[in-house]
């Protein structure tokens, strides 16, 4: 179970939340919606421990979580970020390292820094959905679902499929919260929030 209460949650001078309270509970599936900037996902970066609470409290299955105690709870969850392709190497093998022929560079072609940063690629509907199961079947162990848009590029028979997955999370006692503006998602869950942009 996770638990806002009255919490205020600031991003430097600016107010994303304020004093909200909600219990998102286990075998249910729980959906955060508003327009665009209204907390959303700061929300949800705040219950992975990324963001304070400068009001209030966060609590995971009745224990306090602070920036500090965060990582021990992460180990409870599993996420699906909005960008999904963060997470493509789990479907594709990485491409293999070609350095030059100078014998320096072959010799540090294994470092990191030397390696050249590529920015993923994006995927198609069909590769977040298959990204989606696979993650979330190897997340047996975990009790907490978090997910932030993941129907927003997905059609209206993926959208259906991606709730049907989450909904399977649900009924395993999983909590699930999934930050979502899509009408679809909004209608399938058991309990919704609104925030409002401020």
């Amino acid at each position: 179970m996770l638990e806002f209460k009255d919490a205020t949650i600031k991003v430097g001078e600016r107010v994303l939340v304020e004093r909200l309270s909600l219990i998102a509970k286990d075998g249910e599936l729980t959906c955060v919606t508003g327009p665009e900037g209204s907390g959303k996902t700061t929300l949800l970066r705040t219950l992975m421990g990324f963001l304070p609470v400068n009001e209030g409290f966060v609590s995971v299955d009745g224990e306090l979580l602070t920036i500090h105690s965060a990582h021990a709870f992460r180990k409870m969850m599993v996420y699906l970020p909005q960008q999904m392709q963060l997470l493509a190497h789990q479907l594709r093998e990485p491409e293999p390292l070609e350095p030059e022929a100078e014998e320096y560079v072959v010799w540090n072609g294994v470092l990191p820094s030397v390696i050249k940063q590529v920015a993923p690629e994006p995927l198609n509907a069909e590769e977040i959905m298959m990204l989606a199961e696979k993650t979330l079947s190897e997340a047996n162990g975990k009790s907490i679902v978090i997910a932030d848009e993941p129907t927003s590029l997905l059609s209206p028979e993926l959208t259906m499929r991606m709730i049907q997955l989450l909904r399977q999370q649900a009924e395993m006692g999983k909590t699930v919260l999934v930050a979502s503006r899509k009408p679809q998602v909004v209608d399938y869950a058991d309990k919704v929030i609104r925030l409002e942009t401020r």
